[in-house]
């Protein structure tokens, strides 16, 4: 009983932390330019991919590097493809949010495909640090396990960047109010372009893991996506606070259900949760009403 119990307290621990990076970056972009972006989950993959790319012989095998260059190249080139989509795309059309969620869509499905069309719709296994530890009496694999203290550093220094910092102070003011951040001179363009840099940054990161923990496929992004925007929900949206409490309790609540019910019923009680805080506390647990600008 005591194993089962340590064994749920570290899996959900090592899962929840990848939840809350996806849902941070989810939640920034949100925060700061209202732009509900589901391409977010096209860098996911696009994370996992990328290192596996550079990392094994699939492509060409005089490109294949160790795991320790390949991982923050692979994090740049995702941060790359988030600046890229807002520059590119984004900036153009955020002033209509319908027509933003449509292509971000439009654009997470057809990366989905060329992923699809490129190395096909079969799993590929590969590990960023491959072995396993004994904690607790459970086994860890060194990737999961590097995955968990990885994010938290990620988190860590983004939390000092947000509030230590006046890039990041711009960031929180512009997440609070536009037309108040404005008024102080920040350069909301210098703002949100940072944002969809962070915002890549921890999803390539989690995507790296994701897949090195799972598999790398196509299709890979729709449930982390989904529950990112669950936890965003949950959490509050655009509160970095309530994004990390929010997955912690999604992620111990999947790992829990899993353990208890079967793979099958894995997002049963997260989306309970969702509908009793969307009654509850309709602004999240840590958010906050929004004013007319």
């Amino acid at each position: 009983m005591l194993e089962s119990i340590l064994s749920i307290l570290i899996t959900g621990a090592m899962i929840s932390a990848l939840y809350a990076l996806i849902a941070i970056g989810f939640t920034m972009i949100f925060g700061v330019g209202g732009v509900l972006n589901l391409a977010h989950g096209a860098l996911i993959m696009a994370g996992a991919y990328v290192f596996m790319a550079l990392n094994r012989d699939i492509v060409a095998e005089a490109i294949a590097l160790p795991s320790i260059v390949v991982f923050p190249l692979a994090v740049a080139i995702v941060a790359g493809l988030s600046y890229g989509l807002y520059v590119g795309l984004v900036r153009y059309i955020e002033d209509n949010a319908v027509i933003t969620f449509l292509a971000t869509v439009v654009l997470a499905t057809t990366v989905t495909e060329v992923a699809i069309g490129i190395f096909g719709d079969q799993p590929y296994s590969y590990t960023v640090i491959s072995g396993t530890v004994g904690l607790a009496g459970t086994a860890v694999s060194y990737n999961d396990l590097a995955g968990f203290v990885v994010s938290w550093i990620a988190i860590g220094l983004l939390w000092y960047y947000i509030t230590k910092t006046d890039g990041g102070r711009s960031i929180l003011a512009a997440s609070m109010s536009e037309r108040g951040a404005r008024l102080t001179g920040v350069d909301l363009h210098s703002v949100r372009t940072r944002t969809w840099l962070i915002a890549g940054s921890l999803a390539g990161v989690a995507g790296i893991f994701l897949g090195g923990g799972q598999a790398a496929t196509p299709l890979m992004w729709l449930n982390p996506l989904a529950l990112a925007f669950i936890i965003v929900v949950i959490g509050g949206i655009g509160s970095i606070k309530g994004s990390i409490v929010a997955a912690y309790l999604i992620g111990y609540t999947e790992t829990l259900t899993v353990s208890v019910l079967g793979q099958s019923f894995r997002g049963i009680l997260s989306l309970v949760i969702l509908l009793v805080v969307l009654f509850l506390l309709p602004q999240g647990l840590y958010g906050r009403e929004y004013v007319h600008e």
